[in-house]
């Protein structure tokens, strides 16, 4: 399977009388806010993230999806179908539909069967390639849920997993020098605890490749705790040679 999502998470915010959005796949499989997918193939059915918007308040919802940000990608050749319109390429910046103001949705409904995102392109490097989304209420500035396609061919299954579970992707496990890591989210506080229970780093990592030096730690094994902005809490373990 090439499309890996992380575990069950619905983002519910403003009042109880408001419009409260959240996310799954077809399946019914709900998409954590904040949620990575990495899909490492252009193959269809494998490279397609499906979704549903869901309007789960009391009030009815007029909905858009915004493309956030578009990392190491052009937006060509990716696939957006979202409220009966089918487009061939995204654009940083645009919301959608296009065609009309928005998808309004009342209580207890979601969107139709028509929403995906499909990447059809390897491309070139540099890999990953990101395309940032958001589905959010016209109107509401709170009301909102975030996903990241993230299309990279070049990972591992190991990779792919790890990257599922946490939100991170480690060099390695096993470290001497330094702990080289990767956040895919827009930020993930980071705190490493040895096992007599001290922290010994704590800092919040941005987007992008991060070295962490380790040269004065005693050898053994340590844990990081990961928690990202959107409040999902992970955690991974390490070895220090």
């Amino acid at each position: 399977m090439k499309t890996i999502l992380s575990s069950i998470a619905i983002l519910c915010v403003g009042f109880c009388a408001q419009a409260q959005l959240s996310l799954t796949r077809h399946n019914g499989t709900p998409i954590t806010p904040g949620q990575v997918a990495v899909i490492t193939t252009i193959a269809y059915p494998d490279a397609e993230l499906d979704f549903y918007v869901h309007n789960n308040g009391t009030a009815p919802a007029n909905v858009r999806i915004n493309c956030m940000q578009l990392i190491n990608a052009d937006g060509l050749a990716f696939e957006l179908c979202f409220a009966n319109e089918c487009l061939s390429y995204v654009e940083e910046g645009t919301n959608y539909p296009i065609n009309s103001p928005y998808l309004t949705l009342a209580p207890g409904a979601h969107s139709g069967n028509d929403g995906h995102f499909l990447n059809t392109a390897i491309g070139t490097a540099p890999y990953p390639k990101d395309y940032v989304f958001r589905a959010y209420e016209v109107g509401n500035v709170n009301n909102y849920v975030d996903i990241t396609y993230r299309f990279d061919p070049t990972l591992s299954t190991q990779q792919v997993n790890q990257l599922k579970d946490t939100g991170i992707l480690l060099a390695s496990t096993l470290v001497k020098d330094d702990i080289q890591l990767e956040v895919v989210k827009n930020s993930t506080h980071i705190q490493i605890i040895d096992l007599q229970g001290k922290v010994v780093f704590e800092s919040t990592l941005a987007y992008g490749k991060h070295n962490i030096t380790t040269q004065n730690w005693a050898s053994g094994m340590y844990v990081l705790q990961l928690v990202d902005d959107y409040q999902n809490k992970s955690s991974l373990k390490i070895i220090k040679e």
